[in-house]
């Protein structure tokens, strides 16, 4: 999957950001991923990408989103969008006549994280596109009730089913993220947040972030019996940005990117970004001391955690 980063504009600010440098370094520029920057890509690839992600920044904020979605509509090519939905929607997005293929994946907070301006956005998206919506929530503070997101799902008629992620580190820190000996924890309060959802007949899926021994064999065990889909690898996606820079994932973002002309093929570019992340902090996979005698790690089940703790202290 290819994620187009469409622009460096936000409104939210979320401390566990992984574009949280990226976007205090360049909030003020107007570039952004060009209609001509995205047809010449899709182009070069001949629509070999399976699915493309949009986002930001924040998506809402980029004034050709439509047209963006359009183009890949007509090339049958799966849309994914990754928003807050805060802002106020495009109207050409509210306007569309086809919902072919597009997904909405909304990362939300607590309520006392939004302004009223910008809770009123949010559920004015839900009332239009609660149909194909499906919650995001990122894991940071372990004290949080996660009540509020079942609340969300019950109250708009969302998506059955949370994406879940573990705050990762970006390259060198400068974001809120959960420190490795923090994970055991993380876990028992993933599970907490599992068995709440599973009450609700809702599902919580692993996204990013997850270690197989944040669990021990009886934990994974329920967690299957509860219905979670979980994943110890990682999937980093490819991103590609204004003036078709691209890089293999936000964590490591400031180890250097690729021009995506410069492969012929979307496995080409993921080994040329590999590459790139591999000459800046190796190749090794496994960010604990015991990862290269892991069994899981062994068996190819775990990746060891995210390679952005080898940058930090």
């Amino acid at each position: 999957m290819a994620n187009l980063y469409l622009t460096h504009r936000c409104n939210r600010g979320c401390p566990f950001c992984f574009a949280r440098k990226v976007l205090a370094q360049r909030k003020d520029r107007e570039e952004i991923l060009t209609i001509e920057e995205i047809t010449k890509l899709l182009d070069h690839y001949h629509n070999q990408f399976q699915a493309i992600g949009l986002l930001g920044g924040e998506p809402f904020l980029y004034p050709h989103l439509a047209e963006v979605i359009k183009m890949l509509q007509e090339r049958r090519i799966p849309c994914k969008i990754f928003t807050s939905a805060t802002n106020p929607m495009p109207k050409e997005l509210e306007e569309l006549d086809s919902f072919m293929g597009l997904n909405f994946v909304v990362n939300v907070g607590e309520r006392d994280t939004y302004r009223e301006e910008q809770f009123r956005n949010l559920e004015h998206f839900f009332d239009k596109f609660h149909e194909i919506s499906t919650l995001s929530f990122t894991i940071f503070d372990l004290n949080a009730d996660p009540t509020f997101l079942f609340d969300m799902i019950d109250k708009y008629g969302l998506a059955r089913g949370i994406r879940t992620g573990i705050a990762l580190p970006i390259y060198q820190g400068g974001n809120k993220y959960i420190e490795l000996d923090e994970y055991k924890k993380a876990g028992e309060y993933f599970i907490k947040c599992v068995d709440q959802a599973a009450e609700r007949q809702i599902t919580m899926h692993m996204d990013c972030g997850f270690q197989a021994c944040m669990f021990d064999d009886a934990q994974r065990g329920h967690l299957l019996r509860q219905g979670t889909q979980m994943g110890f690898m990682c999937g980093a996606a490819i991103d590609i940005g204004p003036g078709l820079q691209a890089w293999n994932c936000f964590p490591l973002f400031q180890l250097g990117y690729v021009n995506a002309l410069d492969a012929d093929n979307e496995e080409d570019l993921t080994k040329l970004l590999q590459a790139q992340v591999a000459k800046e902090i190796g190749d090794s996979c496994g960010v604990r001391p015991e990862c290269p005698t892991c069994e899981f790690m062994l068996n190819g089940q775990c990746q060891g955690g995210c390679r952005s703790f080898k940058s930090v202290k």
